[in-house]
């Protein structure tokens, strides 16, 4: 197990991180069943290799049943195999999870109870082995940020709404040298936020709520931090609900939008805002999640979803799937997977969607 050099924003390294050629030219435009999962459970770790889907965890039955095990999805056979018994022994959801380019990365999470969990592993998908990562320099938890650099995998943030100062620590891991490093303390807490890697830093943008969902701030706040330099930043403000947000990485630009449906485009090179037209949805009380695939970004809100074209800068809805989709999007290059169950546990499913080319 090691760790994959250079900062993975080049076309070759989408492809080789996120989806390998013709892997999904079999697939129509729009939404593909591919078929159910050998387990139904939600708020697992899902992760794509760059050749198969990696599901691990959740929970289901409305949070009475928690899952240690997991399987994997190869779309070239369309079939599932059982990923082997880890050293994480103890069954969580909502862990913290990163694709280094050999190994899946999971740490912490929620356990029986509401429990946090403060260890982690990493999986190659090709030995198909675990190994125990040495103790973090952090307290348990349910990460706010994971993200792979291309040399480490930085975990920052708590999502726990019952600390009234919130967690501002995090640290890194470098898989290479098997060791963590602690990071600066940030200058924001941000329990409700979501993260991205831009090649050069993290990017985190959301909210720090209490226990009633009450933020201090109007608005979303945004925080950057540098590897190279190791310090924090914020960045400009923007008008932003902080109730709920979600971002994707473009190469160029973070896309990020909220549950009220206003969006806009950041450019950390300026460190400026731009607006955006309004992501083309119907408001609700949901969990607003994106990510990029291909050259598209996708916004997906309570069962529903919307397509941003980076070049046009123009959203279009998704057509809806033929069936219930419960999961949330995860990039596998030319295509984005939806997998996951129900809460009860008693549905589930695997859905593909693929954009239609466009000129």
């Amino acid at each position: 197990m090691g760790a994959l050099s250079g900062a993975g924003c080049g076309t070759q390294e989408m492809e080789r991180t996120h989806g390998f050629r013709g892997i999904w030219d079999s697939l129509p435009s729009g939404w593909s069943s591919l078929g159910p999962q050998p387990f139904a459970t939600t708020r697992a770790v899902s992760v794509w290799t760059g050749r198969e889907l990696f599901y691990w965890g959740g929970v289901a039955n409305y949070g009475e049943d928690l899952h240690a095990g997991g399987g994997l999805f190869d779309p070239t056979t369309r079939k599932w195999r059982l990923v082997p018994s880890g050293p994480l022994g103890a069954p969580r959801f909502s862990a913290g999870a990163a694709w280094t380019g050999t190994d899946v990365f999971v740490w912490g999470g929620l356990g029986d109870g509401e429990k946090n969990w403060g260890d982690g592993a990493l999986f190659e998908p090709k030995s198909g082995k675990w190994l125990m990562l040495p103790p973090a320099p952090l307290t348990p938890r349910q990460p706010v940020a994971v993200v792979w650099t291309g040399v480490e995998v930085i975990v920052w943030g708590d999502a726990s709404r019952s600390r009234s100062a919130g967690q501002r620590e995090g640290a890194a891991y470098d898989p290479a040298a098997d060791r963590w490093r602690e990071l600066p303390r940030a200058p924001l807490s941000l329990n409700e936020a979501s993260a991205v890697w831009t090649g050069k830093e993290m990017i985190v943008l959301g909210a720090h709520l209490d226990g009633n969902n009450w933020s201090e701030t109007d608005h979303a706040q945004g925080i950057a931090y540098d590897p190279e330099t190791n310090a924090w930043h914020v960045i400009a403000a923007f008008s932003l609900s902080p109730q709920a947000s979600a971002v994707a990485w473009t190469g160029r630009e973070v896309i990020a939008w909220d549950y009220e449906l206003k969006a806009g485009a950041f450019d950390p090179a300026r460190n400026t805002w731009r607006k955006l037209p309004d992501v083309p949805l119907r408001f609700s009380e949901c969990y607003p999640t994106s990510v990029r695939f291909g050259e598209v970004v996708v916004a997906w809100f309570c069962g529903s979803g919307a397509i941003f074209d980076i070049s046009k800068g123009t959203w279009q809805r998704m057509g809806l799937a033929p069936g219930e989709v419960f999961g949330s999007p995860v990039s596998a290059g030319a295509v984005v997977l939806f997998p996951g169950g129900s809460r009860d546990g008693f549905r589930n499913a695997l859905w593909a969607f693929k954009p239609a080319k466009t000129s």
